[in-house]
């Protein structure tokens, strides 16, 4: 089964991601916080990382990079709000802008792992 990293500081947004995706039928993980989400990456296999760009103690872009790292075939889709499209590397990186439906969110899943060959 393709597991799924979800991770965002707000519990409830992260617990919702995590719900959907798992309806969509992947296996998703979420985590609370981008220390969190960086201590899985690096314990754990994940087929495609979904980060929030702004997280306190690591932001969205740091744990991309520390995955690119670790694991460098794993695809990244960053999420981010109007106040985080600043801090968000210049396209390199797929994103999701928020608010976005459920329906946006397993779309962009869906692309990105039919593009990763998983």
């Amino acid at each position: 089964m393709t597991r799924i990293l979800v991770a965002d500081d707000d519990r409830h947004l992260a617990e919702l991601l995590r719900a959907t995706l798992d309806e969509a039928g992947f296996e998703a993980v979420a985590a609370h916080s981008g220390l969190a989400a960086a201590a899985l990456i690096e314990r754990e296999d994940f087929d495609l990382l979904v980060l929030d760009v702004l997280m306190p103690g690591m932001s969205g872009d740091a744990i991309a990079d520390l995955a690119q790292q670790l694991k460098p075939d794993v695809p990244v889709l960053l999420m981010t709000g109007d106040s985080g499209d600043q801090f968000v590397r210049g396209g390199e990186l797929p994103r999701l802008r928020k608010p976005f439906t459920e329906r946006e969110l397993v779309d962009a899943v869906q692309a990105l792992l039919g593009s990763a060959g998983v």
